[in-house]
């Protein structure tokens, strides 16, 4: 048995969150282990706060591993008995050595059916998704299985899967989301897909989005590579402060750089800097599910710079209106940006 670690031990939060220990004790209060962890919190403040980091990023996890119904699983079974009943009646031969060779070929198929049912069963564990989604409004953090963290920005959805031999590691986005990608020596690659594009990183950190038919890869560290699906763009590969975009309808890249401040939204913020009021809007149509009419298309050129707390679209909505001397008014489901009058 392996000896636990004393009560002074240094646990970061990524060191919690890959301890089978600490996992049953915070998920599952298994009491085999209630008396370590409990005693190893108790010992210094540093070390609560540690573990409730760790225990609130362990229960913001919310997979749901899709399972067939039960009438599929019936369904299987008739077929696979079916087939077995008809091999059972062959009629019967003539001369009893062919019927030696009918039986025997009749238990090959029982058997090939059994393994290939089995397989199958094994193939459909192996390939069970994973799947995380946020409503509008929230920000979800997300620890995958591989332990690599994730920032799954509002009305976002993320899937996540791992190949049958484990060498590779791949996810499809729908939204935004910030990665921080734990290194796997003995995985190939980490993939991200989205309409558009597909992101190779094999240990980085960065921003990925894709929103109506635009695509924006921010790369804070490391390294990845960008692999278009349109055949006219070939792929890129992004060196820390790359800011990379492609307009799927224009079928355009740009390239241009950024900080970290591009990231401040996973801290529930935003940090503009001559940000005009269109981006703005974007964020209020994509991750509030708003819906937006402007009567006058030179408002949206009308620049702001500053931090915006995301924590309440109320006050959003306040700083904008009184920074940009703009009117906001709404009807039933639509907001209405205007003029001052």
């Amino acid at each position: 048995m392996q000896r636990d670690k004393p009560d002074n031990e240094k646990y970061s939060v990524t060191a919690l969150l890959g301890d089978p220990s600490f996992v049953r004790w915070a998920l599952q209060q298994d009491p085999t282990v209630t008396a370590r962890w409990e005693s190893w919190t108790a010992a210094n403040p540093e070390n609560a706060a540690t573990a409730t980091t760790a225990k609130q990023l362990l229960l913001q996890i919310r997979f749901v591993e899709h399972v067939p119904t039960e009438e599929m699983v019936t369904q299987s079974y008739q077929r696979f008995t079916g087939n077995i009943a008809q091999l059972r009646q062959s009629p019967v031969q003539r001369r009893r050595l062919y019927a030696v060779f009918t039986w025997r070929r009749a238990a090959i198929w029982t058997g090939l059916l059994a393994v290939a049912g089995t397989t199958a069963f094994y193939i459909w564990r192996q390939q069970t998704t994973l799947k995380v989604s946020t409503a509008f409004g929230e920000i979800r953090q997300v620890v995958l299985p591989d332990s690599s963290l994730v920032t799954l920005r509002a009305n976002s959805t993320l899937q996540y899967r791992r190949s049958l031999n484990g060498q590779l590691r791949e996810l499809w986005l729908h939204g935004e989301a910030w990665f921080r990608v734990n290194p796997d020596k003995k995985a190939a690659g980490f993939v991200v897909h989205t309409a558009d594009a597909d992101v190779t990183v094999l240990g980085t950190t960065f921003d990925l989005k894709q929103r109506k038919h635009h695509t924006a890869i921010f790369l804070q560290s490391g390294k990845v590579r960008v692999d278009f699906h349109d055949p006219q763009r070939t792929s890129r590969v992004l060196s820390p402060g790359d800011l990379v975009e492609y307009d799927a309808q224009a079928r355009q890249v740009a390239a241009s750089k950024a900080d970290s401040s591009y990231t401040s939204w996973t801290q529930g913020k935003l940090t503009l800097t001559d940000a005009p009021l269109s981006d703005i809007i974007d964020i209020l149509e994509n991750n509030y599910g708003e819906k937006i009419v402007v009567n006058d298309e030179k408002i949206k050129e009308r620049k702001i710079e500053g931090i915006i707390y995301l924590e309440n679209k109320a006050d959003i909505l306040f700083i904008i209106s009184n920074v940009l001397d703009i009117q906001i008014s709404r009807k039933n489901d639509t907001m209405y940006f205007s003029n001052r009058k």
